[in-house]
């Protein structure tokens, strides 16, 4: 029985799977992707590992003695495998982003330049926890990188012809979508395959304007059903450019080509972009500052103009971050507009956890921005694992940002 183009029959066939680095998968060449010839794995370039240094935080403000980053944000490393295009016949795409091929084996779109990465993943997806799981419906065998799938009572539906998969980890999340998914339609275009349907969690008007933007029509765009079966004929499955938030020049070029489209020059604007109103809102909204109210008053105070991402479209977005010449905030979606930003651009971020810390200073320094950290104080009396509530030490915030400004014609 179908309904709405989907098969609603329940599955309910287990198999095992091996997983798969899809940087081992069998090499193909460019030719192979639009023919239609042959299923394995393209590298853009001949490099077995793209390498990139981050520069350090230009400030790493503890007020508080909270201990976080003590010492210090320095130089970093970040290794990623070459940028990949895999291609599979008689594909099913399951959960978040997995691909189960007919050889019995299982990849996402992300690949591994270190084993260490790899076995993190895989530990992962050995979680029951849905979330952990990527909602794969894969479990652990015991046996070593071998796990069952079991699609339990989950419809099926089937895309006929070759689709391009823009799927990727945390589909729910804007800030993910931004350095995820969105660098995807760089190598789309580079391909020559902006003709063919994508795959892809767009059913965010944000995420749909994105893609928009960058040059993929509504009407190529397939909702992806996280919780649906869905077997490709040829599936064309875009790589994670950015595994740890460290834009790739691509990446890079990608975001200065919607900046220059739909943003604007720089100006003196000076942002701060407020979690108020999305913690106001409930939700399971998390990373609750509990002094923001008065934070944002002394804020207005200094010129500064009280942004809130969640309720603006995706242009307002880009023209706030774009024309902005320091953006204060603490972290979050939100924070991950910084991508629109004009290089130069300072960046005050506001952390209380040290947890994704790698991933938000390579995404500054990829960008060429100048940022500083400034560390919030967790609320003793929260015992979440993450995303605690906090404060902010605000004079020396204010003291901090009075300085980070810097030039008396801001």
């Amino acid at each position: 029985m179908t309904v709405d183009g989907i098969d609603v029959s329940p599955a309910s066939d287990t198999d095992v799977y091996q997983a798969v680095n899809p940087v081992d998968l069998p090499r193909i060449d460019r030719s192979s992707i639009t023919s239609g010839a042959s299923d394995g794995i393209y590298f853009e370039g001949d490099q077995p590992h793209r390498i990139f240094q981050r520069y350090g935080a230009a400030f790493v403000d503890d007020p508080d003695e909270v201990g976080l980053f003590a010492d210090g944000i320095g130089p970093g490393i970040y290794y990623y495998p070459p940028v990949f295009t895999a291609v599979v016949h008689d594909a099913l795409l399951v959960g978040y982003r997995t691909i189960l091929t007919p050889e019995r084996q299982f990849f996402t779109d992300e690949g591994y330049a270190e084993p260490e990465v790899f076995e993190r993943q895989l530990a992962r997806i050995s979680n029951p926890d849905p979330f952990a799981n990527e909602k794969t419906g894969l479990s652990p065998t015991g046996a070593k990188e071998a796990f069952h799938f079991d699609a339990g009572d989950r419809a099926h539906r089937h895309i006929e012809g070759s689709a391009l998969v823009l799927c990727s980890d945390e589909p729910l999340s804007y800030g993910s979508f931004l350095f995820r998914i969105a660098p995807k339609v760089k190598t789309i275009r580079e391909l020559g395959l902006t003709h063919l349907p994508c795959i892809v969690y767009a059913q965010q008007k944000p995420f749909m304007d994105l893609l928009n933007y960058s040059g993929l029509p509504a009407e190529r765009i397939i909702f992806h059903e996280m919780d649906v079966v869905t077997r490709i004929d040829r599936a064309i499955v875009l790589c994670m450019r950015n595994p740890h938030a460290y834009l790739d020049p691509g990446s890079f070029e990608f975001f200065a080509e919607l900046r220059a489209s739909h943003g604007s020059p720089r100006t003196g604007r000076k942002v701060y972009v407020s979690r108020l109103g999305l913690n106001r809102r409930g939700g399971g909204a998390t990373r609750t500052m509990l002094n923001e109210e008065e934070l944002i008053a002394r804020l207005e105070g200094m010129g500064f103009e009280i942004i809130e991402p969640e309720t603006m479209s995706v242009q307002e977005q880009i023209m706030a971050f774009s024309s902005a010449s320091m953006i204060v905030g603490p972290s979050g979606s939100g924070l991950f507009n910084v991508m629109f930003c004009h290089p130069g651009t300072k960046v005050i971020d506001i952390q209380s956890e040290h947890h994704w810390i790698y991933s938000y200073t390579g995404m500054y320094a990829s960008l060429k921005l100048e940022y500083g950290i400034f560390i919030g104080r967790p609320d003793p009396e929260d015992t979440k694992p993450v995303h605690r509530r906090f404060t902010v030490n605000i004079e020396a915030l204010l003291n901090r940002v009075s300085a980070f400004v810097g030039d008396a014609n801001w």
